[in-house]
C-alpha cells in the first residue's frame, strides 16, 4: 500500500524561527501585492445563493402573424369575421452550477504554530488588528492568491471548462442560442473588433462581423454603440420604465487605455477638425479640458456621451493583449433598480454544520470555506469559493477588441502572470534558508 507524506514547506512565515520580517523591529507589516479592495469586482454586486440552477425566459419579439412574407392587417371591416392572429419568439437563459477556485497553502508544522521570535512578537495589520498565528496569516496570502484566480476570470472564464464560470469574453459575445439550439440575434452583443488600430481608426474595423468605414475614430464608434443601447434599453418597456432612474453604464479598460481615451476624446472635443493633433492638444483650453475629464466615480476619469457622464474603470487583469493593445469594455449594470449584470457566490456557512467533524470553517460571510489536510504535526490548509457571473441583458454591452495605442510607458499589470508587465522581472520567493 503506498502511503503519501506531506513535507515541511520552506516558505518563510509571518512567526517563528524563520520569521519574514524581523519582528525585533517596529516596523509595521506593510504588503506591496495585496490588493485587497477591487473596486470592479465590488460594481459587479457579489451575492450569496444556495439556488444551484437559475433559469430565466424572454419573449425576444412579436409581431402580427404573417401572409405571403407581408405581416397581416390588425384592422377588421366585418364584426363577424375571424380576426388575424399573432407570433412570438422565445430564448430563454439557463445557468448551471458554479465555478471551483481552491489553492493550498504551505505545509506546516504545527508545533510551530505559536512560538515567537524575540520579545518584541506581536505583529498587526494596517488596520490595527493583530495577527495571530501562522494559520491566520497563512489564510489571509491564500485567499488572495484566489481573488487573483477570481480577477482573471470574471474576463476569461469559460463556462465549458470544468471548475470555471463563464467571464466576460464569453457573455459579451454574439450567437447567443437558446436550450433548443434555436438563435436568439436580438440577444447578441455589440462586439467591436478594432483590429489592432489605434484611436483614429483604420482598416478592418467591423462590428459584429460587418465592416464600417476606416474613416470612424473610437469616439465616433463609441458615441454610436451607445445610442444603439440606450435604444434598445427604450424599446424594453421592463427597462424603459426604469430608465428615469439612471443608468450604471462604466468603461472599463486597461490604465494605460484610459489615458489615450481621454487625450483623444479631448482633442475630439475641443481640436479642430476630426484628427488627434497632439499640437492642438497643448493649448490652454484643451489642457483645461482635459483636467475637468480627471475624477469620476472610480478616479480613472470620465466622459460625456450625448450629455450622459460614464465614468472609467480601470482594470488591468487580462484586458492587456500586448504590448501596446487592450480590450475595452461598456458595460450596462443595471437600468434604474433592475440589475443586467450581477454576480453570485455559492453560500457555505451551512457546510461545518452539516459536517462537524470534518473540521470545515468559513469566512467573509459564507464566501471562503476553510479546512485542514493533516499528517502527523504536519498540516495544510485548504482555500475554496464557488463564484459565477449572471448577464440578462447581453445586448445592451459592448466589446471592444484589440485597440491599441503606443504610450512612453510600457502598460503595467498588477497580474503577477503577466510577467512582461509585471514590475519584477523574475520572482524570488520569501524561503527560509
Amino acid at each position: 500500500m503506498e502511503q503519501r507524506r506531506m513535507s515541511v514547506s520552506d516558505l518563510a512565515t509571518i512567526y517563528g524561527c524563520c520569521e519574514l520580517f524581523d519582528m525585533c523591529s517596529d516596523d509595521a507589516l506593510v504588503s506591496l501585492t495585496m490588493q485587497g479592495a477591487d473596486p470592479f469586482l465590488d460594481w459587479l454586486g457579489w451575492e450569496g445563493t444556495d439556488v444551484c440552477v437559475i433559469k430565466k425566459n424572454f419573449i425576444s419579439w412579436m409581431r402580427p402573424d404573417q401572409y405571403l412574407g407581408d405581416c397581416t392587417e390588425g384592422y377588421q371591416a366585418d364584426p363577424c369575421e375571424t380576426p388575424n392572429s399573432i407570433e412570438w419568439g422565445a430564448c430563454d437563459f439557463t445557468l448551471e452550477d458554479f465555478g471551483r477556485l481552491r489553492r493550498r497553502g504551505p505545509v506546516r508544522d504545527v508545533t510551530y504554530n505559536d512560538v515567537r521570535y524575540c520579545e518584541k512578537q506581536p505583529r498587526y495589520r494596517l488596520d490595527g488588528t493583530r495577527i495571530e498565528d501562522i494559520r491566520e496569516f497563512d489564510s489571509v496570502v491564500v485567499a488572495e492568491v484566489l481573488l487573483q484566480d477570481l480577477r482573471r476570470m470574471v474576463i476569461t472564464g469559460n463556462g465549458a471548462t470544468a471548475g470555471q464560470f463563464d467571464g466576460l469574453e464569453h457573455l459579451v459575445v454574439t450567437g447567443y442560442t437558446n436550450s433548443s439550439g434555436g438563435h436568439c440575434t436580438s440577444m447578441d452583443s455589440l462586439v467591436v473588433d478594432w483590429n489592432n488600430n489605434g484611436m483614429a481608426g483604420g482598416a478592418g474595423i467591423t462590428v459584429n462581423g460587418d465592416a464600417i468605414a476606416a474613416t470612424w475614430n473610437f469616439v465616433d464608434v463609441l458615441l454610436a454603440v451607445y445610442r444603439r443601447v440606450v435604444q434598445r434599453i427604450r424599446w424594453a418597456p421592463t427597462l424603459a420604465a426604469q430608465l428615469g432612474r439612471g443608468l450604471d453604464m462604466i468603461l472599463v479598460m486597461p490604465d494605460f487605455l484610459a489615458q489615450c481615451l481621454l487625450d483623444f476624446y479631448t482633442c475630439w472635443r475641443v481640436c479642430d477638425g476630426s484628427q488627434y493633433n497632439e499640437t492642438a492638444l497643448q493649448t490652454y483650453e484643451a489642457r483645461q479640458f482635459r483636467q475637468s475629464l480627471l475624477g469620476g466615480r472610480f478616479g480613472g476619469g470620465k466622459i460625456w456621451l450625448d450629455g450622459f457622464e460614464i465614468s472609467i474603470l480601470p482594470y488591468e487583469w487580462e484586458l492587456i493583449k500586448g504590448p501596446s493593445c487592450g480590450d475595452i469594455y461598456l458595460l450596462t449594470g443595471a437600468v434604474g433598480g433592475l440589475k443586467t449584470i450581477s454576480s453570485q457566490y455559492l453560500d457555505m456557512n451551512s457546510v461545518p454544520d452539516a459536517y462537524p467533524t470534518d473540521k470545515f470553517w468559513v469566512s467573509d460571510g459564507g464566501r471562503f470555506l476553510h479546512w485542514l489536510e493533516t499528517d502527523e504535526t504536519c498540516v495544510a490548509q485548504r482555500e475554496e469559493i464557488r463564484p459565477r457571473m449572471l448577464m440578462w441583458a447581453p445586448w445592451a454591452q459592448v466589446r471592444f477588441q484589440d485597440v491599441c495605442c503606443q504610450t512612453v510607458l510600457d502598460p503595467l499589470s498588477p497580474n503577477p502572470c503577466d510577467t512582461s508587465f509585471f514590475p519584477e522581472s523574475s520572482f524570488s520567493v520569501a524561503a527560509c534558508l
